[in-house]
């Protein structure tokens, strides 16, 4: 097949159309056709429809259009202005290393442009309209995506934005594409991810002072692992739905939570590598298994990486057990950690600095009596939240225990703890039919667990 039994004109209305065939061609071989055709001897009285500036840009002259933006549709490799209309389809093919699989979109002005005809995969090269009747669309802006995320085979994303020049021209698109190691496409089993645009304030690296975020994703209780696959399911190429409540942003399109932010190609939320998710500029990450593997970026582009969080665990307990873990100096329990400086109803205020290794919700100790506190202010050294503090002396010794509890199954934690460097402690667990067991231990930055041994009290009564 040629050209010309795919393409035809009509002298009348000065139209040239694509009127069968799936086979597409080069601008220049349509100029080179025309030139042919119009210097027969039947075509001197006709204007001549086309000319050629470069050998990428070329003009429909003299009253001639297509009949149809489908028509160009059937071309590449060369701009086209229309001048009757003031109409501009810029060239754009894309280069690189792209996976096999890999499936190019267009976006432009807010919405989806159609690929060229025929095309499945990898390159593309298409002409694209950027001015319409003398208006830039967008300022000739068009961007490329490439955001494949099958099951089984998932791949890091890119996208690449550019201007075509007012001639048109012919635009190369850089794109690179490679397999995703962290994540298996997977995303669609995670359950009860969340993701909220406006702003939201949290303490992410523990220094006692808020920072902000522009976008909340809850994991809802998964890993950071789990919740990477879920933001990357969610940002392929097939998600036409808002990213999240807040923003009507389609998922295949979104790009930052702020355009002038700098955009993260390969995930838009966020990467994943060594075990840890590394947010995207604004994204704050809660609610997860490991808040350990999360490294975020404010809105002011500021690194924060949270604190090592670690437990501290009693285990081979039974239900009725009691336990108390301690801070322990040279092998006794420390009960002086904190003097009393000032209490209410509901309050103990302390002297002491109350480190960040220091639960906010937790026990506090004061002498024999032991009292549940719901809140830690660490500014004015105060637990709140108790019910009915006796009155004590100023000075008088205080500590937080590290668990102080009866375990109600076959081991018992702590909250969750800060860790700000390693101490010694005394685990301890008690009951009447057992004989009392004491075992000392050091916490780290990876917590603890301590094996009761729970030894039958063959005497006791």
């Amino acid at each position: 097949m040629a050209i010309s039994d795919d393409f035809s004109l009509n002298y009348t209305t000065k139209k040239i159309s694509h009127s069968t065939g799936t086979i597409r061609y080069t601008v220049n071989a349509l100029y080179s056709w025309l030139m042919d055709l119009f210097d027969d001897a039947g075509q001197m009285d006709d204007t001549v429809p086309i000319k050629a500036n470069t050998p990428t840009e070329y003009e429909l002259i003299n009253g001639w259009t297509f009949n149809a933006d489908t028509d160009l549709g059937y071309l590449y490799q060369g701009s086209i202005k229309v001048n009757e209309t003031d109409d501009l389809w810029a060239n754009f093919y894309t280069l690189g290393t792209i996976e096999a699989d890999a499936v190019v979109y267009w976006y432009q002005n807010g919405s989806l442009v159609a690929s060229a005809p025929g095309y499945t995969t990898v390159y593309i090269d298409q002409l694209i309209k950027v001015r319409a009747t003398g208006a830039d669309i967008d300022t000739r802006y068009l961007t490329a995506f490439v955001r494949n995320n099958a099951v089984g085979n998932a791949d890091l994303y890119d996208h690449f934005k550019l201007q075509a020049p007012t001639t048109g021209g012919r635009n190369p698109v850089p794109i690179a594409t490679s397999p995703d190691t962290n994540e298996d496409g997977g995303g669609a089993s995670v359950i009860g991810v969340t993701v909220a645009f406006g702003v939201a304030s949290a303490d992410v690296d523990g220094d006692g002072t808020n920072e902000d975020y522009d976008v909340t994703v809850d994991g809802n209780g998964n890993t950071c692992a789990d919740v990477y696959t879920y933001l990357k399911y969610i940002t392929r190429r097939e998600n036409t739905s808002a990213v999240g409540t807040g923003t009507t942003t389609e998922g295949r399109f979104y790009l930052s939570a702020n355009a002038s932010y700098a955009e993260v190609k390969a995930s838009p939320f966020g990467t994943f590598a060594g075990g840890k998710f590394f947010g995207a500029r604004g994204i704050y990450l809660t609610n997860v298994s490991d808040p350990n593997n999360r490294v975020l970026i404010d809105a002011t582009n500021t690194t924060k990486t949270p604190p090592v969080q670690m437990t501290v665990t009693v285990s081979a307990v039974q239900s009725g057990d009691r336990v108390l873990v301690a801070r322990s100096s040279a092998g006794t329990i420390n009960k002086s950690q904190f003097t009393v400086a000032s209490r209410t109803a509901t309050t103990v205020t302390v002297n002491e600095v109350v480190g960040a290794d220091i639960s906010t919700t937790g026990i506090l100790r004061v002498g024999d009596d032991r009292y549940t506190y719901t809140g830690l202010n660490r500014g004015t050294k105060t637990f709140s939240g108790m019910t009915a503090v006796s009155e004590y002396a100023g000075g008088t010794a205080c500590y937080v225990p590290i668990i102080d509890d009866v375990a109600s199954s076959t081991s018992i934690s702590s909250p969750a703890i800060t860790y700000v460097s390693n101490f010694d402690v005394i685990a301890r667990v008690r009951k009447k039919s057992i004989l009392p067991f004491e075992n000392t231990g050091t916490v780290t930055s990876a917590g603890l667990t301590v094996a009761a041994i729970r030894t039958t009290d063959t005497i006791v009564q």
